[in-house]
């Protein structure tokens, strides 16, 4: 049986770990993306959250940085991942092969017809501002043939965190509000208790907060000493209010992924490049707020009076009249802004800030000025520079999310049934995207060289061509491409090919064979009976004799 009293003394202790924590957020969220900005400083909902601002340029260039890693790690639109075995012959099967291009096609649909593409767009805004993202990925309440996977991407104010001895993320608590009317649904009337029942009769749009605890089985054993689930991992969500607990479970794979731009040594939550360019940020957003200060000023500069010169007031109206004693001048307030040093500051934090979120390296727009060759160069800058992340996104993110997604399916029914060959091997995932690839370029361009280097030796020497397996050379190729498997035939058919193809001509072969021994036959024969007729006969005798003469008379 679950605990309120365990799960409430465990977030307490999160919640106290975090706290030093949240001020960077909500200074980084406030500046990078405001409509977010909600960790310390709480906001309705619908207030306006840009008062602070006076610049942009921290919001674009992470937008941009988060739209680029969408767009080159889980595209939509490219297939950015594939299914293999991690035993290489049996990826070579045409029966495998279907099955692991028929398995990734319907893991693919299933992203596109869910909620992912938004949902994950949220994460990598949060993973480029504040450095720590999470999704939670569940199959849906009525399952997955009515309701497929939904996927809900947390704010950083909702969750706490805690990592196992390999700093896994294993362990989450999420804090969030329901309405009595949601709480409802969600849960059941049996379930909740009578704060909440009472709210759902009377005022269902009360809000009530609960706290989903989702942590390995066994650490759960230790602390309650019971067991909780036969699962992996151990759920259980309590509502505060009332104090008790709602609902109990546990899931086949950690349903919360949680990535980290980058983290240092002894610390849970990530770092990212907002961090660095956090004072360059604050400094651009107020050199112009001065600037437009000073913009007023210089468009509508305060006034010089002199005493007792104006009768009245001074009107600043258009076609105002104010009227002065003949010594009572009006003259504006010379400010001395200069301009050129303002703009030039401001350009240069600018540059500093986009360098920072990588926004001059990312522009990767494929179009008639940039050639196939210059995007792919792009791409290895790309990799070069983001390499040590994209290495701890594919750990803590995509190896989880296809392995959780693939779980669900399986376990649903969703998938087609896989060939008794496979049965007790362990699948591996690729990834084939445009950063993947280009990782990979380099071995197909040795390839391609390769071959242009033999069959120039080859013009020599055309034995030279035995030291490469061409068949492995071109499905290693066709794999470089992003070739579908379809297109290529399995080696059990290119097998069975061969074989009939030596097959057919080692037959051609005896029966071209038995054709020449019969005409050698027919051909004997003929002789045999030419020399067999008697005119033959005579013919040769009287030959014969010639010959004989002629030696007499020789």
């Amino acid at each position: 049986m679950a605990s309120y009293e365990y799960i409430k003394k465990r977030l307490g202790s999160m919640e106290e770990s975090r706290g030093t924590w949240e001020t960077h957020w909500q200074e980084i969220l406030d500046y990078v993306m405001p409509r977010k900005a909600d960790v310390i400083t709480l906001r309705t909902k619908g207030e306006k959250r840009t008062e602070v601002l006076y610049d942009s340029t921290a919001i674009t260039a992470n937008n941009l940085l988060a739209a680029s890693l969408q767009g080159t790690l889980t595209s939509p639109s490219l297939a950015w991942f594939s299914i293999k075995l991690r035993d290489e012959q049996l990826n070579q099967n045409r029966e495998v092969s279907l099955w692991l291009e028929d398995t990734a096609k319907r893991m693919y649909d299933t992203f596109n017809e869910t909620n992912f593409n938004t949902e994950v767009h949220e994460l990598y805004l949060d993973l480029c501002s504040i450095g720590t993202g999470a999704i939670f990925v569940e199959e849906g309440k009525r399952g997955f043939d009515t309701d497929g996977i939904h996927f809900n991407c947390l704010h950083i104010a909702e969750y706490y965190i805690q990592e196992n001895i390999n700093g896994k993320v294993d362990t989450l608590y999420r804090k969030y509000k329901l309405t009595a009317r949601q709480a409802v649904q969600e849960f059941g009337e049996k379930n909740l208790g009578e704060k909440v029942l009472k709210a759902a009769r009377e005022k269902p749009e009360k809000n009530f907060t609960f706290i989903h605890a989702v942590e390995p089985t066994a650490d759960y054993e230790r602390a309650i000493g019971k067991t909780a689930t036969k699962l992996p991992f151990h759920s259980c969500h309590v509502c505060e209010e009332d104090k008790m607990v709602v609902r109990t479970g546990g899931y086949n794979e950690f349903p919360y992924l949680v990535p980290r731009w980058s983290k240092a040594t002894g610390e849970i939550f990530g770092r990212s490049p907002s961090y660095n360019a956090l004072p360059d940020i604050k400094t651009l957003n107020k050199a112009v707020e001065i600037g437009l200060k000073a913009w007023a000023k210089a468009i509508d500069p305060p006034l010089l009076v002199q005493d007792d010169g104006v009768i009245g007031r001074v009107r600043m109206t258009p076609a105002g009249i104010t009227v002065i004693r003949n010594d009572g001048a009006v003259k504006p307030l010379q400010i001395g802004s200069n301009w050129q040093i303002t703009d030039m500051k401001e350009n240069q934090l600018r540059t500093a800030i986009r360098q920072a979120y990588y926004s001059d390296q990312l522009q990767l727009q494929e179009g008639p000025q940039m050639t196939a060759t210059e995007v792919q160069v792009r791409y290895e800058l790309m990799q070069r520079l983001l390499g040590p992340t994209l290495g701890r996104f594919q750990s803590e993110f995509l190896n989880p999310l296809i392995e959780r997604v693939f779980g669900i399916m399986f376990r649903a029914g969703a998938l087609m049934t896989a060939p008794d060959i496979i049965r007790d091997t362990t699948i591996d995932v690729e990834y084939v995207g445009p950063l993947a690839r280009s990782q990979r370029m380099e071995e197909a361009v040795a390839i391609e060289r390769l071959y242009q280097l033999a069959m120039n030796i080859a013009q020599v020497d055309p034995a030279i061509m035995d030291n490469i397996d061409h068949d492995n050379a071109i499905r290693m190729r066709a794999k470089l491409l992003g070739v579908p498997k379809t297109v290529m035939r399995g080696t059990d058919q290119v097998e069975e090919m061969r074989a009939a193809q030596a097959e057919a001509q080692q037959q051609a072969a005896m029966a071209q064979q038995a054709q020449s021994q019969a005409q050698a036959m027919n051909t004997q024969a003929d002789a045999t009976k030419k020399l067999a007729d008697p005119n033959v006969q005579s013919a040769m005798s009287d030959m014969v004799d010639d010959m004989g003469m002629a030696d007499m008379t020789g």
